[in-house]
């Protein structure tokens, strides 16, 4: 990897991706934005999985938006899956450390049935949330979803117990488990 883009990426320098995003490219020739490496990865996931700056992902989602109808084997962007069968949006979910995580919002905002998707592991956006124990993302992909999400998690587990796992008490009611 380029020591460059190694930099710009451990630090979340976003400013250094924007200027390798040409917009006038992405105009041109918006099917680059379609193109996977060789792990079945869009420079979107790239972008989201390394660059962690939201600016990056709205540069990349917004130029082709022109373009919505350009699709890439019959998929659109959003819905790409890579090798592991992770959409953008799982690995926004996984990799998001932002506080608010506006790129998290963001993939919510422009396609809220991501939330549906499972990827090969059998897990849904909503398991990563709650395993990562992130539970103010949960909320949010929940109520962003309207209800519409999958709940499914690794191993045949699901949301419930990834909660379960990874609480030491019941915050909703005086029960505690045993000792």
């Amino acid at each position: 990897m380029n020591p460059d883009v190694y930099r710009a990426a451990s630090t979340s320098n976003s400013s250094f991706f924007e200027k390798l995003i040409d917009p006038k490219l992405v105009r041109l020739c918006p099917s680059l934005v379609y193109e996977k490496n060789s792990k079945g990865n869009t420079s979107l996931l790239v972008a989201v999985r390394w660059a962690r700056a939201s600016s990056t992902v709205k540069l990349i989602i917004q130029k082709p938006k022109d373009q919505r109808d350009v699709e890439a084997g019959g998929q659109q962007l959003l819905s790409m899956v890579n090798e592991d069968g992770d959409t953008t949006f799982q690995v926004a979910v996984r990799y998001d450390d932002d506080d608010e995580f506006e790129i998290v919002r963001e993939l919510m905002k422009e396609d809220p049935k991501l939330a549906k998707h499972v990827n090969n592991a059998k897990e849904s956006a909503m398991f990563l949330a709650v395993d990562r124990e992130n539970y103010k993302m949960a909320c949010y992909i929940l109520s962003a979803a309207l209800d519409d999400c999958s709940y499914a998690g690794r191993h045949g587990m699901n949301v419930l117990h990834a909660l379960v796992l990874h609480t030491s008490c019941c915050k909703c009611c005086s029960i505690e488990p045993a000792s």
